[in-house]
């Protein structure tokens, strides 16, 4: 099985920015999408899907394969929209 995965370049122009800027990244980073580990600048499409599905409340976050509940400060994080 062949494993397909997406530059930082590509995946900044296919989400709508002109190419990776900080935005991209700070945006990457809120979502929690992260790079594949010991492949700096290169993204997992399956992850982004699913980051992306979450964000847009199609599936929970429980749905997504983490299982782990949030913490009391995690959770206001996400509730005020910081990181």
């Amino acid at each position: 099985m062949l494993v397909h995965l997406i530059s930082t370049e590509d995946l900044a122009i296919q989400l709508g920015y002109s190419t990776a800027t900080s935005a991209f990244r700070e945006w990457c980073v809120k979502l929690r999408i992260m790079p594949v580990p010991g492949r700096r600048g290169f993204y997992d499409p399956a992850l982004v899907r699913r980051r992306l599905d979450e964000a847009q409340g199609l599936i929970g976050e429980s749905q997504s394969g983490t299982e782990r509940e949030l913490t009391p400060i995690e959770s206001r994080r996400a509730r005020r929209g910081k990181s």
